[in-house]
């Protein structure tokens, strides 16, 4: 049986005593610092946050200027086309040009050495003919 003397009171005396230094000398630093560490925490995790948001808007930036350059580019692409195709197309008229200007000057040319072979075969012809008839008829006509 438990007996209640003055001793039980010494006991929970000395207990709450030590319970008092125990506090103020391990639990309370011990909680101090687990506030602290706790508190460090929080600001990390919301540096990690504002970190976190500041480099996905720096994607979202990099994201539209890559768009952007891909359209800047594009429109290069085309207007470097539509010149490439504006040269292409005044080098063919250019060279058609010639082609017509150089078939007129070989048509000129021809038609020049034409009437000079014309002139010269009327004047063989009719050399060959006075050569033929005074063969035939014998003697000069």
């Amino acid at each position: 049986m438990i007996s209640l003397n003055a001793t039980i009171f010494v006991q929970v005396t000395l207990f709450l005593v030590l319970l008092f230094i125990l506090n103020r000398l391990m639990i309370q630093p011990l909680h101090r610092l687990i506030l602290q560490r706790e508190a460090a925490v929080e600001e990390k995790e919301a540096a990690l946050d504002r970190l976190s948001s500041e480099l996905e808007q720096m994607a979202e930036g990099y994201q539209k200027r890559l768009r952007a350059a891909e359209t800047d580019a594009q429109a290069a692409r085309a207007a470097m086309r539509a010149r490439a195709a504006d040269e292409a197309r005044r080098a063919m008229m250019t060279t058609q040009e010639e082609v017509v200007a150089l078939r007129q000057k070989v048509r000129a040319e021809v038609e020049q050495e034409l009437a000079k072979a014309r002139k010269n075969l009327k004047k063989v012809a009719e050399a060959l003919s006075y050569e033929i008839s005074t063969k035939i008829v014998g003697r000069k006509v």
